[in-house]
């Protein structure tokens, strides 16, 4: 990873925040981005969504996103193009990227656009391998115990912004 990193690649740490835990059952109503290189934060990408169904409670409590918030925000089919063309040519990061990606190219099949193929890099299972001495590898826990300003916790900017941090943070202590 640290190669990629100091060769000059570019990442995009990304994160979403959906109404169900599977896109057969729920939407997305918020992404988070961050495109980065070696050298710093190139653009980012921060928008609510109107999922166009109820956000169960239990996640509005989670996530602080409620239904008056996302009442008067777009479609995510608005603004999906905006997404896949910043992170066009890019490589992924995300914290147990799979749900992410699920969720991001269902999105994509309800509005006939390309699935997402980017190369992805996963840094729930890189700090598991990195940090193999601690007990947890959620992405708030992680964030704590390295020292990386949270913010609000389980808003997708917010998480995107630590997971972009972990991975600098592990390639940086990987070439050390």
């Amino acid at each position: 990873m640290h190669l990629l990193y100091e060769a000059g690649a570019v990442f995009t740490a990304i994160d979403t925040e959906t109404t169900s835990i599977t896109p057969k059952n729920g939407r997305i109503m918020e992404i988070g981005a961050i495109k980065f290189d070696k050298d710093g934060i190139i653009s980012s990408f921060n928008q609510l969504f109107n999922p166009q169904c109820i956000i169960p409670p239990f996640v509005s409590e989670l996530t602080g996103i409620t239904q008056r918030m996302v009442m008067t925000s777009p479609l995510i089919s608005d603004k999906l193009p905006d997404f896949l063309q910043m992170i066009e040519n890019t490589i992924l990061i995300a914290h147990n990227a799979q749900f992410d990606l699920n969720f991001i190219n269902a999105e994509c099949e309800l509005c006939e656009l390309e699935p997402a193929r980017n190369k992805t890099i996963d840094t729930l299972q890189f700090s598991r391998w990195f940090y193999p001495s601690l007990e947890k590898h959620k992405l708030d826990f992680l964030a704590h115990e390295l020292k990386i300003d949270p913010g609000h916790s389980h808003r997708a900017y917010d998480d995107a912004n630590v997971c972009m941090q972990l991975f600098v943070k592990m390639c940086t202590e990987s070439k050390s």
